[in-house]
């Protein structure tokens, strides 16, 4: 059985990520790294700073990219959208609209002006 572990969010404002997630979903902040192995330098050398962020059984680990001038740099991947599975329409409503206020509130910048799109329902 396949079962995700974490995703991996990237940032240029830590700070502001970690407060949005954690007002949206109600996460816990399991722990934070400013130091990384080896291996972590490796495959993220621009990392300065990691987060773990904990809502029932999934994970979120946020962090920071940022060159030595504290610039993110352009080639750096990032992710695209990840999916919520609820079990009524209600549910999704809900998240829909709290979504809307805290994106309405002022409260955090968005790298992007995107707000949220119309509900997507299908047979599924």
């Amino acid at each position: 059985m396949l079962k995700f572990d974490h995703v991996a969010i990237q940032t240029h404002d830590i700070e502001n990520t970690v407060k949005w997630y954690k007002e949206f979903f109600n996460c816990q902040e399991n722990w934070a790294l400013n130091k990384f192995s080896p291996l972590t330098i490796k495959r993220l050398p621009s990392i300065t700073q990691l987060v773990e962020l904990q809502v029932g059984n999934f994970r979120l680990h946020i962090f920071d990219i940022k060159d030595d001038d504290g610039i993110v740099p352009n080639n750096v991947l990032q992710y695209q959208h990840f999916c919520i599975e609820v079990l009524t329409l209600n549910e999704l409503e809900d998240l829909r609209s709290r979504y809307c206020e805290i994106y309405q509130s002022g409260r955090y910048e968005f790298r992007k002006n995107e707000p949220a799109t119309d509900l997507v329902i299908d047979d599924d």
